[in-house]
């Protein structure tokens, strides 16, 4: 009887004082979990997205088969690179409000990278087609919305109007569609500059996380005062630097593709394969889980300095680039110059005056003529050789002023040849 009482009074205890122990081990086992997912998601999520094809993305981007004009490659790369922010994996994440997204910030930073090389290219259409229409304002102004928007429309929502500006306007690079990059060299010359201060602000800035002032002046690579980065900002400016040489690639792959005679006339093939090359190193394989700053020879490298060394050389290239572009414009205005009149410059027409003075005088001592040699000399070499050549061939430089004319004057045509006509007779009757 009293054991079975004592089960009585035990089972009523457990039932009026239940414990409850239990509960908290399937929730810790949840929360491993979670933790366990979100790493893993977090980890995938920073991976960049894999290089892709540019011809391969023009393709797909547009809708006919027909021939295109020029730059419709460039286009198809812009809203590639647009719809890459959108589609890898994690989609945008710079402006999540919840883990993992929230907790990450390499990707973020790589993010902003691609927008802001987007934005470059979208801001240089108009330089590259004059003619560009609505369609890429619209673009413009959707990149130019503020990264970090949630709220609707949201940057995804700016992002997904930007794709679709691009793709519109890529629509009238087909066939008698009447957009088409101009083939000159100003546009990209113009593009290349941008770029080189926009990385001349990011070297910099990673440049800045190095103490030794020494070490930088042998690499070449200045730091302006104020740029210093905080130690826990820098691996924020080496992802975003990763991101906009990812993209600055893939511009330049198809910029290469709709501008290659261009850059084969100017003979800047070597230079525009030195540029490509750095950025590819600057895209190698990231290993370590930390941006190591390490100094000297020590057991750790110095991430920051290496991006800021290809930064430099990338530096070099594009400014050979931007040089040779300037001389190919140049050179192809000189080959088809307009129709208008053409004054003489002075050295020109000094040295055309100096010419005549010293043949017409010459002659006009042959034949007598003292006073044209006198005054045309004088006056060619006091008023910078025009009044030279008019006077001088009005009292008696004959074959004097038909010579300079001919040599140093190629401006001068019809004007002169009857001048010299007059003093001929005048001449003839003395």
């Amino acid at each position: 009887m009293s054991s079975r009482r004592q089960r009585a009074e035990k089972r009523r205890q457990e039932l009026e004082n239940p414990q409850y122990g239990w509960i908290w081990k399937p929730l810790a086992v949840l929360l491993v979990l979670a933790v366990m997912v979100a790493v893993g998601l977090g980890v995938w999520w920073s991976l960049a997205p894999s290089r892709f094809d540019v011809e391969t993305a023009t393709q797909e981007q547009r809708i006919s088969a027909a021939p295109a004009a020029r730059g419709t490659v460039t286009v198809a790369t812009l809203a590639t690179l647009i719809d890459t922010l959108q589609d890898k994996p994690g989609g945008y994440l710079r402006n999540d409000l919840m883990p993992p997204g929230l907790l990450l910030d390499n990707m973020p930073s790589w993010e902003t990278g691609v927008l802001v090389q987007a934005r470059l290219m979208a801001a240089s259409l108009g330089d590259f087609d004059p003619g560009a229409g609505e369609s890429v304002n619209t673009l413009i102004a959707a990149l130019e919305q503020d990264a970090d928007d949630w709220l609707a429309p949201s940057m995804e929502d700016h992002l997904a109007q930007a794709g679709a500006a691009a793709r519109a306007y890529l629509v009238r690079f087909d066939d008698g569609g009447g957009a088409s990059f101009v083939d000159q060299g100003q546009g990209l010359a113009l593009y290349l500059d941008a770029v080189r201060q926009q990385l001349a602000s990011l070297r910099e800035r990673l440049s800045s996380t190095v103490n030794d002032s020494e070490r930088l002046k042998e690499l070449g690579i200045e730091v302006a005062e104020g740029s210093h980065v905080p130690w826990y900002r820098v691996d924020n400016v080496f992802h975003q630097t990763r991101g906009q040489t990812w993209a600055l690639g893939h511009l330049l792959e198809a910029l290469e593709r709709d501008q290659a005679d261009l850059i084969a006339s100017a003979g800047l093939g070597n230079s525009y394969t030195r540029a490509l090359a750095e950025i590819e190193r600057m895209q190698r394989q990231f290993w370590s889980p930390v941006v190591l700053r390490g100094s000297g020879l020590g057991i750790f490298a110095n991430y920051p300095l290496t991006m800021a060394h290809h930064l430099s050389r990338l530096d070099g290239a594009l400014a050979s680039l931007i040089d040779g572009l300037g001389g190919a414009e140049a050179a192809q205005e000189a080959a088809t110059p307009p129709v208008t009149e053409v004054t003489r410059s002075e050295d020109d027409a000094s040295a055309g005056g100096e010419k005549s003075d010293e043949q017409g005088g010459q002659q006009s001592d042959e034949q007598g003529g003292q006073q044209s040699d006198e005054q045309g000399g004088q006056q060619s070499d006091e008023q910078g050789g025009q009044q030279g050549d008019e006077q001088g061939g009005q009292q008696g430089d004959e074959q004097g002023g038909q010579q300079s004319d001919e040599q140093g004057a190629e401006a001068s045509n019809g004007e002169q040849d009857t001048n010299q006509q007059q003093p001929a007779e005048q001449s003839a009757d003395e």
